[in-house]
């Protein structure tokens, strides 16, 4: 609690000095950049000076069950409070993780969040760009790059229909993730899942350790419902290297940083004069409720693709061309909502935006 404490600690001394836009699309190089308020857009270079690292590391733990995408983004992103338009400017690492960790009412999940704050870098005596006319740099730039890294160790149930999915829920009361694992218990899984699929996976907004990489390429992460033994080795096997001392935060220590949100100040408040001293921003309420619902449609695309490939990835012979078709359908279902998402996020007065 302490950890988590003082991570929420540190968010808020960031918010006291600028504003905190979450993405992991903002890399140190630039600091000093211009910032566009109203498109969410890094401009050109226009301040100078020492980049300067703050060591500032601490993690947390969690477990969860039935997450939806505005709880799993508040989790991963800290999004508590409002006016924070995070998914509208999140790259698509955070983007698909968000909602790939989301449940839904065809899936049963749980899972563990290991979450690291990894300092911060900021951008310190500063001055103007050569050559640059500071009366056109906007009003904003990029101050301050935070890091962070996010990782899910998630157990999944995929069901075809709603009725599986409740019939299971109504027979098995149970924590998916830490079940005590004896015969008697997952037998009783098996009778109520057999026609689900148990996966097991890990995502997260950076590149993974090569040994917890090597183990998901190695074991088996797909099984159908009616036997998860395999898949329960093979998370047993994760769980325990995510605990170990020599194990997941070691070989995370030996990754590059990765940025997660970062930090805009006005050029006025960095005693920079002559550039704009107010802009005024472009969004409305209306405009983020339709962002929220083309983020949302995306995400159901974005699990329905999930589900489609766990179903493929077991298909005996008989069911192998009915799975890929679904698949294959899922992948434009996908498309199309990804597109669709674009429009309306540069353009949510569309018909096709505001009707979602």
């Amino acid at each position: 609690m302490k950890i988590y404490l003082a991570a929420i600690a540190t968010l808020l001394s960031c918010v006291a000095h600028g504003k905190v836009y979450y993405s992991e699309k903002v890399k140190t190089t630039d600091l000093g950049k211009t910032f566009n308020l109203n498109t969410h857009t890094v401009g050109q270079p226009c301040l100078q000076g020492d980049v300067q690292y703050h060591s500032n590391l601490s993690g947390s733990l969690n477990y969860f069950q039935r997450v939806d995408e505005t709880l799993i983004r508040r989790r991963t992103f800290g999004e508590v409070h409002g006016g924070i338009n995070l998914f509208i400017i999140a790259g698509s690492v955070s983007t698909s993780m968000t909602h790939r960790n989301a449940t839904d009412s065809l899936s049963l999940t749980s899972q563990l969040h290991l979450k690291f704050d990894e300092g911060y870098s900021t951008l310190e005596d500063r001055d103007l760009v050569n050559g640059v006319n500071i009366g056109d740099c906007g009003h904003s730039f990029v101050y301050q790059v935070n890091y962070g890294r996010d990782l899910f160790v998630n157990t999944r149930l995929h069901f075809k229909t709603v009725e599986d999915y409740k019939r299971f829920v109504i027979k098995i009361k149970i924590r998916l993730l830490f079940f005590k694992k004896t015969i008697t218990k997952v037998k009783e899984i098996e009778k109520y899942a057999e026609s689900a699929v148990f996966s097991v996976d890990v995502n997260s907004n950076g590149p993974l350790p090569e040994k917890l990489q090597k183990q998901l390429n190695e074991r088996p992460t797909y099984c159908r419902g009616s036997n998860i033994s395999p898949c329960l080795e093979t998370l047993h096997e994760l769980v325990s290297y995510s605990f170990d001392n020599n194990g997941l935060v070691k070989d995370l220590a030996t990754l590059d940083k990765v940025p997660r949100s970062f930090v805009v100040k006005g050029f006025q408040d960095s005693g920079h004069y002559g550039a704009q001293d107010w802009v005024a921003t472009s969004n409305r309420e209306e405009d983020e409720t339709t962002w929220r619902k083309a983020d949302s449609h995306y995400g159901q695309a974005v699990r329905e693709l999930e589900r489609a490939k766990a179903f493929l990835t077991v298909a005996t012979e008989d069911e192998q061309a009915q799975a890929q078709l679904r698949y294959d359908q899922a992948l434009i279902k996908l498309a199309d909502a990804q597109a669709l998402k674009s429009r309306c996020f540069e353009k949510p007065w569309l018909s096709e935006c505001t009707s979602l």
